[in-house]
């Protein structure tokens, strides 16, 4: 009992961790809503055989994760299980759980970028309700002194706690298979045997989750540029017109070499490559002293949210004027900024993961 309480508290400790994780960024597919179909098998420990006690499970269950960490479901398992006096009986049984579940995966890795597989906590507690307990009342009424009378007639409720994991792996959006170990813990009257100690079982089921109810991708609006608003200057007197002196004659203009390098990114990355680029617009910086470079960061507005995708376009322009800055490149030469995905240079969505520079 002692370790179980001991487990408990350090449920309760990962409840709190996920409920502070929660704050952070969620992924594009919380929440959702799922239904799920198990089929196993469970045993109970007793002075028996432990594989004596092996019997068949089945369980549904429906729930919904509320955001990437933290989750809730009503779990229904049941089909047979079995006991011993002074052999072992069978009855059948069906318990109902509400249990908290936990991701620890994306509790502790807020940013993974990978979310094909996911490690599951979870912890809960309910009913048993069992009934055709025909077989212990043979064994229990051959016995001389009969220890173990009915407690309930024909049919019985008690106590339930469970504490355990999953480990699931994404088929797809909406499709999961994920195989659950779980350790329960009943009162001692479960199995109509009185012996004033608690019942424990242990259990694995296979199945798979259907995914439902994922928020749907925002539609693409074009952006509108923020355009500062100034106050109209006051008219300034009118100059006194003078004689223009005749024009000379005009100079020779002489062609700067123009400069428009663009870097594209792969999703949620903002490393700068390739490094030819960076060394090219070095080169010119270098040549042009006098003339300045913008850096440009953007986004795509087909993925993520905008508070996400502005940490994004700042990150990948930063890291790019970083890059200039280590070949030599002076930062007053440079001039810095982002867009997030307020503004999409490019018509193809996933262009719009860039940085653009331009030589003035």
């Amino acid at each position: 009992m002692k370790h179980y309480k001991n487990i408990l508290a350090a449920v309760a400790l990962l409840f709190g961790v996920a409920t502070t994780a929660g704050a952070q960024t969620v992924e594009d597919n919380y929440p959702y809503n799922f239904i799920g179909l198990q089929g196993g098998a469970q045993a109970t420990f007793t002075n028996q055989k432990f594989t004596d006690l092996i019997t068949p499970q089945a369980a549904l269950s429906f729930g919904r994760y509320f955001n990437s960490k933290v989750g809730a479901r009503l779990h229904l398992q049941g089909w047979q299980i079995k006991s011993a006096i002074s052999d072992t009986y069978k009855f059948n049984a069906i318990t109902g759980d509400i249990d908290l579940l936990m991701n620890m995966s994306n509790i502790l890795s807020p940013n993974r970028q990978c979310g094909k597989f996911d490690w599951v906590l979870l912890a809960g507690f309910g009913v048993n309700y069992g009934w055709d307990f025909d077989e212990f009342n043979i064994q229990n009424n051959a016995l001389a002194t009969n220890p173990n009378p009915y407690l309930c007639g024909t049919k019985h409720s008690t106590f339930n706690s469970r504490l355990g994991m999953q480990f699931n792996y994404n088929l797809s959006d909406n499709l999961a298979l994920g195989l659950e170990i779980d350790g329960n813990m009943k009162n001692d009257e479960f199995n109509l045997k009185r012996n004033y100690d608690p019942d424990f079982q242990v259990q694995a089921l296979l199945g798979l989750t259907f995914k439902f109810g994922q928020k749907k991708a925002p539609k693409s609006v074009p952006a509108t540029p923020i355009v500062e608003q100034r106050p109209e200057p006051k008219p300034e007197p009118k100059p006194e017109v003078k004689p223009q002196p005749k024009p000379e004659p005009p100079k020779p203009v002489v062609q700067d070499e123009p400069l428009k390098e663009t870097f594209f990114y792969n999703i949620r990355l903002s490393d700068p490559e390739p490094d030819a680029k960076l060394n090219k617009i070095a080169a010119w910086c270098k040549k042009y002293p006098a003339k300045k470079i913008t850096v440009k960061g953007y986004a795509d507005k087909g993925t993520g949210n905008p508070r996400v995708n502005i940490g994004y376009a700042k990150a990948r322009a930063e890291k790019v004027a970083k890059a200039l800055r280590d070949k030599g490149v002076p930062a007053t030469q440079m001039e810095v900024t982002s867009y997030g995905d307020t503004v999409q240079p490019f018509s193809q969505n996933d262009e719009n993961r860039c940085v653009i520079v331009v030589g003035e």
